[in-house]
């Protein structure tokens, strides 16, 4: 390596050079590149192409769940009751898994990765989950409770007027489960990609649908459309 001396301080001993170590570590990371970039640029888009790929399997599937829903109890009041009830999977995956928690998990993860690398005594990643896993959870079940204790409430404030809004009040309370269940796929979601890894958060809402769709087709005969709440619970619990 030639250093130009008028360009940087140097000190010298026996005619050598001596490059200042905040430049050499500068030039080294420089020489570097070439050979990180393509391998960076090559994971990120694996990444991606796994990410869509999985993302568009479970916007088909959702497609699937959608018809078979209208084919199996078509469009009659037991079919608005479970549309109801869904008013709480879908605001809970968008506040436990799309939203609120990736947001504020992955910087957390992300940071405590990064003082596991610098050495930090104890391993910072686990004490992260210790002091808010448990938390959560406990949170969690408190609303999930909550739901189904108040849904004939819920039903009624959604949507008055319904013809059978005990069908919903029952569809109500067996998708509130998935408020526990969405927030612990959320969860570790936000670990994984922290840590790099983007299968299983891609694959989550695979199967979640497959678990509503294959709830349907089996218990909806006995219990209509009751199974597809159950299928939600279900779906959940796959996702976990």
């Amino acid at each position: 390596m030639t250093v130009v001396p008028s360009k940087s301080p140097r000190s010298e001993t026996d005619g050598a050079v001596t490059v200042p170590p905040a430049r050499a570590a500068t030039e080294a990371g420089e020489g570097s590149d070439p050979v990180s970039a393509p391998a960076s640029g090559s994971f990120l888009a694996r990444a991606a192409l796994v990410t869509a790929s999985l993302s568009i399997a479970g916007s088909l599937l959702g497609l699937v769940r959608d018809q078979s829903l209208a084919r199996l109890f078509g469009a009659g009041s037991d079919t608005d009751a479970f549309l109801v009830a869904w008013t709480v999977p879908e605001f809970a995956a968008t506040l436990l898994i799309e939203d609120g928690l990736a947001i504020a998990l992955i910087p957390a993860f992300s940071m405590a990765l990064a003082r596991r690398a610098r050495g930090v005594p104890g391993d910072p990643v686990r004490a992260l989950v210790g002091a808010t896993l448990p938390r959560l959870c406990l949170a969690l079940v408190a609303v999930a409770a909550l739901v189904a204790c108040t849904a004939p409430y819920l039903v009624r404030a959604l949507a008055p007027g319904l013809p059978d809004p005990r069908l919903a009040a029952d569809c109500t309370r067996i998708t509130a489960t998935c408020v526990l269940a969405f927030g612990l796929a959320g969860y570790c979601s936000a670990a994984l990609r922290a840590h790099r890894c983007f299968l299983a958060p891609a694959a989550i809402y695979v199967v979640y649908n497959a678990g509503i769709i294959a709830a349907m087709f089996l218990l909806g005969e006995g219990w209509g459309v009751r199974s597809a709440a159950v299928g939600v619970a279900a779906g959940g619990c796959l996702m976990v």
